[in-house]
């Protein structure tokens, strides 16, 4: 493990495991609990890839376009009958290390969702959870070691990355209205 990804998962470990209990309390298996799940998943996940579109992450990372899955997760929730998404505030990311830290996030995020895709109950729509790669995931590592080089960036990589959990933990532990 480098530096960068071994601070950023050391750094976040705390937030990431709060996120992960606070979505592990939904049953997948079940349509209501999935639905719920999504629905909470999108009050953040929106947000979030926003503003790291915004922000300019297809600078920093070269295939960000390809890495988008709000278009998914708006399609699995359309076709649970979902339309409209309320989502968490989310201030953006202020420097390309925070957008990089932000990225992290996202992109542990789709691997985490190819492990939870085995516990949905078969028939529901998937696509939001069936785009992990760990090739993927390998070279945004290499991305973050080229470019998150001081103890400076490192630190606002972190700040990004605390950033985005915060939102998540906070979608997970709120209801919100779908239509």
């Amino acid at each position: 493990m480098t530096n960068a990804r071994a601070t950023l998962r050391l750094e976040t470990r705390a937030e990431h495991a709060r996120v992960d209990a606070a979505f592990s309390r939904y049953d997948l298996s079940s349509g209501e609990g999935y639905l719920r799940f999504l629905r909470r998943q999108a009050a953040a996940h929106l947000p979030v890839e926003r503003a790291l579109d915004a922000g300019g992450a297809a600078r920093l990372v070269p295939d960000w376009a390809e890495r988008g899955r709000a278009p998914l997760i708006r399609a699995d929730l359309a076709d649970l009958g979902c339309s409209d998404v309320v989502e968490m505030p989310f201030d953006g990311l202020a420097s390309d290390p925070e957008l990089l830290g932000g990225a992290y996030v996202l992109e542990g995020s789709r691997l985490g969702g190819a492990l939870l895709q085995r516990e949905v109950k078969p028939g529901l729509p998937t696509r939001f959870l069936g785009q992990g790669s760990s090739s993927g995931w390998r070279a945004l590592l290499t991305v973050l070691e080229t470019k998150l080089r001081s103890p400076e960036e490192i630190a606002a990589a972190v700040k990004g990355a605390r950033a985005v959990f915060a939102c998540f933990e906070a979608a997970a532990g709120r209801e919100v209205e779908m239509h």
